[in-house]
């Protein structure tokens, strides 16, 4: 059995000038519903949020990664 790695990683929280100026030209990008070409990434999404999001798709007539990208660009629009 493997040993997990006990040591986490520290979160930054300050936000660099730069970071910040990235962050507002980002969400006037999503305003425009322009995006840039994807990204793969891995995320672990407990099952039943999962789930429940494929099926809320499926019933929208939508791929359940498409909804995500909703549900992200509401979450970092909302004020």
């Amino acid at each position: 059995m493997k040993k997990k790695n006990a040591v986490k990683k520290s979160l930054r929280t300050e936000v660099s000038p730069e970071e910040a100026v990235r962050f507002i030209e980002d969400l006037r990008l999503m305003s425009s519903q322009i995006d840039e070409p994807t990204v793969a990434i891995s995320l672990r999404v407990p099952e039943n949020i999962l789930r429940s999001l494929k099926i809320k798709a499926r019933a929208e007539g939508k791929k359940y990664q498409s909804l995500m990208i909703e549900y992200l660009r509401s979450g970092l629009q909302r004020r």
